[in-house]
């Protein structure tokens, strides 16, 4: 026995005429309240309020942005305005004075870039991390048996990569 599947879900029927029923709201909602200001406010008031409304159905109707339609992006960034915005920085040395001269001895820490990209100022963090103490780089290495060598690009960066013996 053969079950059919249904294929497409994610596509809205065309229920009006070339329009999704959701987009046949957004417009006929446009068109109706533009309808009922032409008899309420002055013709040059209509005009600005219904071009404003008439391109906000548009862009509620037709517009996507990353694949979602526009009415789940104005929602999120209402929401995101409207919700209380919580900001925290803790520096690491509060009793330090910010001046160049002071902040000298903490840009310099010891960690290359070499160190950085091998992996091996993250493993000596997690080491120390994990037990208390601290091993060296080297002590790791010999333990683990991995070589780190740098070599320059031709652009002239500096990378280091992990070197393999084929013996």
């Amino acid at each position: 026995m053969q079950f059919q599947v249904p294929q497409f879900i994610e596509t809205e029927d065309k229920i009006v005429g070339p329009f999704t029923l959701r987009q046949f709201a957004y417009i006929a909602f446009a068109g109706g309240f533009s309808f009922t200001l032409y008899f309420v406010v002055e013709t040059w008031l209509w005009f600005v309020i219904s071009a404003f409304l008439v391109a906000l159905a548009a862009s509620l109707a037709f517009v996507r942005i990353s694949g979602r339609p526009f009415i789940h992006i104005l929602m999120a960034a209402f929401g995101y305005y409207w919700k209380s915005q919580i900001y925290v920085w803790q520096p690491e040395h509060p009793e330090l004075k910010k001046s160049t001269e002071s902040l000298r001895p903490l840009q310099s820490s010891g960690t290359v870039v070499e160190d950085i990209v091998s992996g091996k100022a993250l493993r000596d963090v997690w080491q120390s991390l994990q037990t208390g103490t601290k091993i060296s780089n080297q002590q790791f290495l010999d333990r683990t048996g991995e070589h780190y060598q740098t070599f320059q690009r031709l652009s002239g960066e500096r990378d280091a990569a992990r070197r393999i013996d084929y013996r």
